[in-house]
């Protein structure tokens, strides 16, 4: 339990990489799905649930004047967009989700990485991770179902 209780207190140091400097004048703009420039605006912070504990994240934040949706290029970067969770926490919560009761995985987490989650966010990544597993083996099976076989060119063969 030592040891975890020191990773956890590592999670301080890891708060420290996750703090990005504002942008260079040459990287000030970057391009938006609506096909005109987001700007850099200023630099905004978030809570992030990592393996290590919680840690803080201070990253750019881009505003497109034209359609006004804002961009955090770094969460897209770091897999974390609309979401409180590292990609690893994730796995972890999908994990502990898929093969008993959510609450049961709740309770897993916390005795095993020493995480407080709640029994909803053990059962949003595992249905995300079932959901998309669902959707791969849906499409191997439409491959499969569409097969090219060869077209038949020549004479029939006689009836023996």
């Amino acid at each position: 339990m030592g040891f975890r209780a020191a990773l956890h207190q590592a999670g301080a140091a890891l708060t420290q990489l996750l703090q990005f400097a504002a942008p260079a004048a040459d990287q000030r703009s970057i391009p938006c799905s609506c096909g005109y420039q987001a700007h850099y605006r200023e630099l905004r912070a978030r809570r992030l649930l990592t393996a290590l504990g919680e840690v803080e994240l201070s990253r750019p934040y881009y505003l497109c004047p034209h359609c006004h949706q804002g961009q955090f290029p770094v969460d897209v970067e770091l897999d974390i967009d609309n979401t409180e969770l590292s990609p690893g926490v994730r796995r972890m919560l999908a994990l502990a989700g898929q093969d008993a009761a959510f609450d049961h995985g709740r309770q897993q987490i916390k005795l095993l990485a020493g995480l407080d989650v709640t029994t909803k966010s053990i059962e949003r990544p595992a249905e995300a991770i079932g959901e998309d597993i669902a959707q791969r083996e849906q499409k191997e099976i439409d491959k499969a179902i569409q097969l090219d076989l060869p077209v038949v060119v020549g004479k029939p063969i006689p009836v023996l």
